[in-house]
């Protein structure tokens, strides 16, 4: 019911205008200048924030002893009643695993912002991505500051997020959505 303050207002106005275009040619120029304020009023209205929820995981399948492997990223976007807003899942070449979780991460937030999400609540798996952006460790690889960087960029742009980290074993969907992007490439 969160519109349902907003239709009150624009559903009677948008009715007075029909009403008084229907009355006739005289009136006819007055009912258009309801009908622009009618349609100006339902964008001025202050609008209910899309909340909704962010799983993100990025993998890289490599060899002991090297950093880089044939990595993916995966992410889930829901709404707070559950429902999917959008997924990714995709390979995105050969890297390390910090790079997948920030590409990941980078991705789903553009993700939530392409859908209008106003306030995100995000859950990785990686302590060192939570370890960068919310306990002050140091960006220490060059590489990596311009993830971190855009990251903050982004989250910058929603108007209530968190960042939460979580055991690997409770981010599955975005997990195995990674490894199905590496599985098709």
């Amino acid at each position: 019911m969160r519109f349902a303050g907003r239709a009150l207002v624009i559903i009677p106005v948008f009715l007075l205008a029909i009403l008084l275009i229907s009355i006739g040619a005289k009136l006819a120029t007055w009912g258009f200048g309801i009908v622009i304020f009618a349609v100006g009023l339902g964008l001025l209205l202050p609008r209910e924030p899309l909340m909704a929820t962010l799983h993100t995981a990025g993998v890289a399948r490599h060899k002991l002893g090297e950093p880089t492997g044939p990595a993916g990223v995966g992410a889930v976007l829901r709404t707070e009643s559950g429902e999917v807003l959008g997924e990714i899942g995709r390979s995105i070449g050969v890297t390390t695993n910090t790079v997948a979780d920030y590409t990941a991460l980078i991705e789903g937030l553009e993700l939530a912002l392409d859908k209008g999400v106003s306030e995100v609540n995000v859950y990785v798996d990686s302590a060192l991505v939570t370890g960068h952006l919310l306990e002050g460790y140091t960006v220490r690889a060059d590489h990596l500051r311009p993830l971190v960087e855009r990251v903050r960029q982004l989250l910058d742009q929603f108007s209530v997020w968190s960042l939460t980290r979580l055991p690997r074993k409770l981010n599955l969907e975005s997990d195995l959505l990674a490894f199905r992007g590496i599985e098709q490439a």
